[in-house]
């Protein structure tokens, strides 16, 4: 079940541009060889991102475009957070202790922050993830904000924060 929290017609876009349709995930498909590469893969230990990496590489890299603030387009996403309804109850039922993690799973463009905690079997439960432009207290502000929304104003008894200033 999806939770829009607010929708806003004029920061909607066109559809996706023809070129670009190989690359939604109902059009892709991954070839036997590939499938077979990635098993070998993983049975020698390399985890998933660096796979990742592997294929990018092998099809001619990925390019992400940054901006500062000043320059930045208009219609640029800045923040985004996201939860599946498995993760919501998960987070009804472990939700007591919230792990805040700005450093988890960081990639080289600094943007995932995720919202774990553990279940009964002592195994990590991701209850949100988002991606923030900035880390600073009013992104961090939005990002919770969203998240207790999301989470039915359900606040956890404790939050474990990696120690960044802005939180």
């Amino acid at each position: 079940m999806w939770y829009v929290s607010r929708f806003i017609e004029e920061h909607n876009h066109e559809l996706l541009l023809s070129k670009f349709v190989e690359y939604l995930r109902s059009h892709r498909k991954i070839s036997d060889f590939e499938k077979a590469q990635l098993n070998s893969m993983r049975k020698i230990g390399i985890i998933i991102p660096k796979i990742y990496e592997s294929f990018a590489a092998q099809v001619g890299g990925f390019n992400m475009v940054s901006f500062t603030k000043q320059d930045r387009p208009s219609k640029q996403l800045c923040d985004l957070f996201w939860s599946d309804g498995a993760s919501q109850e998960d987070y009804r039922i472990f939700g007591d202790v919230l792990a805040f993690d700005a450093t988890y799973g960081r990639n080289k463009y600094n943007l995932p922050v995720v919202f774990s905690g553990v279940n009964h079997h002592n195994q990590t439960c991701v209850f949100g993830a988002a991606m923030v432009s900035h880390e600073s207290q009013e992104s961090y502000n939005w990002v919770l904000e969203r998240f207790l929304e999301c989470m039915k104003g359900k606040t956890p008894n404790a939050i474990i924060t990696n120690g960044d200033p802005a939180m």
